[in-house]
């Protein structure tokens, strides 16, 4: 962890890695508050954050959650917390310097391929021929088997270990596991006891 400044925790990475699972049980842990940004969203806008994306689209989403970053930090200036943030905060520059003064980003990396498991798992085909569950980016591609889902969701994934990668202080290698195994090893990662 970086010297001096450390005060909050920000998990990151990719969908279904544990992030809000981890955080929540980090913050017991550690004895602080926790905060989701897609929560945080929900609360702001009123509606669901994936009905808000797929409704108001990528730009309105971005926006909302820049502004669940900011209000999370402002209302909880000096204090230290856990953030676990959504999948696609990468590309979120703006939401990303929000949480950066005062946090220690952490890169939740479970394998891409249990990544990519984990979402085609809760895909389902409905009688109509569409996909149910799937991530709205991907429903944007117009996809038209679940094998061009689980390709579209690698490349995507590719992408993103490498940003979060480049964003993170560090990087804690989750396994396909029990919860309170990742969760040692996440305490481990943190020099926590």
């Amino acid at each position: 962890m970086r010297e001096g400044i450390y005060n909050s925790i920000v998990l990151m990475g990719c969908k279904h890695c544990g992030k809000t699972t981890q955080g929540r049980l980090l913050a017991q842990t550690l004895g602080v508050d926790f905060f989701d940004t897609d929560e945080t969203i929900a609360r702001i806008r009123c509606m669901d954050y994936r009905t808000l994306y797929r409704t108001k689209g990528v730009g309105e989403f971005t926006l909302a959650e820049q502004e669940a970053c900011e209000k999370i930090v402002k209302d909880n200036a000096e204090k230290q917390l856990v953030i676990s943030t959504g999948g696609g905060i990468c590309d979120n520059p703006p939401a990303l310097h929000a949480l950066r003064e005062c946090s220690t980003f952490v890169f939740l990396r479970l394998d891409i391929k249990y990544s990519v498991k984990r979402i085609m798992d809760k895909i389902e085909v409905t009688e109509t021929g569409s996909f149910k569950n799937a991530p709205a980016y991907v429903l944007d591609a117009n996809p038209t088997s679940l094998e061009q889902i689980e390709a579209i969701l690698m490349k995507k994934y590719e992408e993103r270990y490498k940003q979060y990668q480049r964003i993170a202080d560090i990087t804690v290698d989750i396994k396909n596991a029990p919860i309170e195994e990742n969760f040692k090893i996440l305490l481990g990662a943190l020099s926590i006891k």
